[in-house]
């Protein structure tokens, strides 16, 4: 770990943690503990870890050809998407392949851009795209934003988020190209919006030309419950952006949009040396075959066991706000800044994310078993409970 501080980029907030292997969603590190991954590597873990069939994919692939720029055909990128488009919503059946989540915003931003003939894009209060500079001007947080100002795009507003007055502003405004939006919100802390929201702002971009952008990285492919997760409000955007889970752990993102839209991007306006390489394009092929609706019925049913036993056991807590979910999407908001109840919870045998200064959140693999959803709830809540003991007075965090 030392090395490694050494001589990496201080970028990260990095845990106590040396990781050794895993199996399913198990991980142990190097001495041998164990840790139930509610973390799934923020969320790309979702068929969990030594999943035989991504395994020999990828190593079938190595074999006959490991690299092949986009310029090239290869019979991987072709079966690739002929599965892709068998998940995607009907009608967003054209893709542009990269490596990361952000890339993928970038080539949204790009397409909405060109296609629309307009520069202003609306954003959400919470929102979170990315760190590149076109996906860091639509994320919300300022902590993200403060030192880099004068790179970040100027055409941009936030609205807030699951706010019904606010969606008048974009009736008023025909400068707008897009509204990008996550259909839950991941690092903003899990923030799920009301049925009747989404309707209205799908149906208010559709009335004025505006293209609706779903950020479905994190919660799409089924994390919700749904393959996606604008599916639980009954739209459908113009276009979504896919990524983390998709690769089976190797670096793999879409945007995926209607062919009016996506079209306008000319040979050239976005590439990437690697993006749609046959390794990944295994690895993806791998993962959506095993997408199966019994699968993503678990993540609902399994999403369900959770929250339930984490309500029963911390339903006296005086440091608990609210627990909150969908699917294996979950969130516990605390009235206390999270720090020291998160590595408890670690020191503890299980490893999860986290949000702001009070929230934490679960991204664990689809594969996590019944007993070992309540095994981490039941730890989770006992390093909530030890913590609630020791709050004397105010518990609203700073």
């Amino acid at each position: 770990m030392n090395y490694e501080n050494e001589h990496i980029a201080n970028t990260y907030q990095r845990l106590p943690i040396n990781v050794l292997n895993g199996n399913g969603a198990i991980l142990h590190d190097i001495n041998g503990k164990r840790y139930i991954d509610m973390m799934g590597g923020y969320g790309v873990a979702i068929l969990g870890y030594g999943n035989n069939k991504i395994k020999e994919a990828v190593c079938r692939q190595f074999d006959t050809i490991p690299v092949a720029h986009a310029s090239e055909y290869t019979a991987s990128r072709e079966e690739f998407v002929k599965n892709l488009t068998g998940i995607v919503p009907a009608g967003l059946d054209k893709f542009y392949l990269g490596n990361t989540g952000a890339e993928a915003i970038e080539a949204a931003i790009k397409t909405v851009i060109k296609s629309s003939k307009k520069h202003k894009i609306i954003a959400m209060t919470n929102s979170y795209h990315g760190k590149t500079a076109g996906a860091l001007s639509i994320t919300y947080s300022e902590k993200y934003r403060q030192s880099f100002g004068d790179i970040l795009m100027k055409n941009v507003e936030f609205i807030r988020y699951n706010n019904m007055e606010d969606l008048e502003k974009i009736e008023r405004d025909d400068e707008i190209s897009a509204v990008f939006f996550e259909p839950v919100q991941g690092e903003g802390g899990i923030n799920i919006p009301d049925r009747d929201y989404v309707k209205e702002l799908r149906q208010i971009t559709e009335n004025n030309g505006i293209i609706l952008v779903a950020d479905e990285i994190q919660s799409g492919l089924g994390r919700t419950g749904k393959m996606w997760a604008h599916e639980h409000f009954g739209i459908k955007p113009d276009i979504i952006t896919i990524g983390k889970g998709i690769g089976g752990g190797l670096p793999l993102s879409i945007a995926a949009g209607k062919p009016e839209f996506m079209d306008n991007l000319a040979k050239g306006e976005q590439s990437s040396t690697t993006g749609g390489n046959p390794l990944s394009m295994a690895a993806g092929s791998a993962v959506i075959e095993q997408l199966s609706q019994s699968l993503i019925d678990d993540v609902a049913r399994k999403g369900e066991l959770f929250r339930k036993t984490l309500s029963e056991s911390l339903d006296d807590s005086k440091i608990v706000k609210e627990i909150r979910g969908l699917g294996l999407m979950d969130a516990i908001e605390l009235k206390v800044k999270f720090l020291p109840i998160l590595m408890d919870i670690i020191n503890r045998g299980v490893l999860p994310l986290y949000s702001g200064i009070n929230i934490l959140r679960m991204l664990p693999p689809y594969v996590i078993t019944d007993s070992e959803i309540q095994e981490a709830a039941n730890i989770m809540s006992q390093g909530i409970k030890s913590h609630s003991k020791k709050v004397v007075g105010s518990t609203t965090p700073p």
